[in-house]
């Protein structure tokens, strides 16, 4: 004889799932905001590696040169890459720029990997000529040979940059009148010349968006990936550095005055210039030290927060934001690269 089970099946009534699904809901919204910052300082943490590794392979390369720096690019004479600091071409670049970095990777002195960082998009910055691989090309790009899809011209840089070197420190490649367009001329920086290594940048993180490093041509972008950051002004000849007769004076961090703020370093808004094109030109008017990466968590000015790594000269990485590295005096004491008078002023001193 079978008896009827008078056991309830066990189950939830429709408000229990709910009250659940509302807990779960919290907790995910407490959590997620975590997660987020946990990434983006694990991003910050490899950004910072991969710098300090960078810094490394730099000393090893002026052990290997006299103790000078390699300029942040050169017009090269031949394919293979081969250049002259007065033989360059003034019209064109016919066999692509021949960037820092590939004075570092190509010895092996550092993988080309490490000049990357996981908060760009692909790593870092095209090269302003991409060459034949399709994936080293980014959409609305265009090189210098009017191209806009792989072909023959390539640059000899990495192919993704992340990072920017000082350019009172490692210079453009303006090592004649006729190249500069002025009366002064970069020189080669040897490392025994910087008064405060330990205190001076070297090399820090560009700006994420790509775009903002380059100019607008035939409707693309011309990527300048390959350019260093000058965030000195002259009193006489404002951002163009070449044009200030080299027996004046007068090279200053920002404008002169007090209090400082940020507008008076020449620093937009974060949200403004993640948006622009063109502020690696002194012609477009904005001011280089907005090159400089704000995408790391960091920074308690809500219009100018956002951080960067920034490699001094003794291979010792710190995380600030562009304006603290402006405030503090970080970028040097003297345009070195720079023939003539190239002390910077102390008048804008806080």
């Amino acid at each position: 004889m079978r008896f009827a089970s008078t056991r309830r099946a066990v189950g939830f009534t429709l408000v229990e799932l709910l009250v659940v699904v509302s807990i779960i809901a919290l907790l995910i919204s407490i959590l997620l905001p975590s997660l987020k910052t946990a990434r983006n300082q694990a991003k910050a943490v490899k950004c910072a590696a991969n710098a300090r590794q960078v810094g490394q392979a730099t000393s090893m390369y002026l052990a290997e040169n006299s103790s000078f720096f390699p300029p942040s690019y050169a017009y090269p004479t031949t394919k293979s890459g081969g250049w002259s600091l007065t033989v360059q071409s003034t019209s064109s670049v016919p066999n692509g720029y021949l960037h820092w970095s590939y004075f570092l990777y190509s010895g092996g002195k550092v993988k080309e990997e490490a000049f990357q960082c996981p908060n760009f998009n692909k790593g870092g910055a095209p090269r302003t000529n991409p060459g034949p691989i399709e994936d080293a090309w980014n959409s609305d790009q265009i090189d210098d040979g009017s191209n806009t899809s792989p072909n023959t011209l390539v640059d000899k840089q990495a192919v993704r940059m992340a990072y920017t070197a000082n350019a009172s420190i490692i210079p453009r490649n303006k090592f004649t009148p006729a190249l500069s367009g002025g009366q002064r001329t970069n020189v080669l920086v040897q490392e025994n010349r910087v008064k405060r290594p330990g205190d001076t940048i070297l090399y820090t993180e560009y700006l994420s968006n790509w775009r903002a490093l380059g100019v607008i041509q035939s409707g693309k972008i011309l990527v300048k990936s390959h350019r260093p950051v000058n965030v000195f002004y002259h009193l006489g000849s404002g951002a163009n550095e070449y044009q200030a007769p080299e027996t004046n004076p007068g090279f200053i961090y920002g404008k002169i005055g007090l209090p400082k703020t940020a507008e008076d370093y020449g620093l937009l808004a974060s949200g403004v210039v993640k948006n622009k094109t063109n502020i690696l030109d002194y012609t477009s008017g904005i001011p280089q030290i907005n090159a400089v990466g704000r995408d790391h968590p960091g920074g308690n000015d809500k219009n100018f927060g956002g951080t960067a790594n920034f490699t001094f000269l003794d291979n010792h990485v710190e995380r600030m934001t562009p304006l603290e590295s402006l405030r503090t005096r970080k970028w040097g004491d003297r345009y070195y690269s720079l023939s003539g008078e190239s002390e910077i002023l102390n008048m804008n001193a806080q």
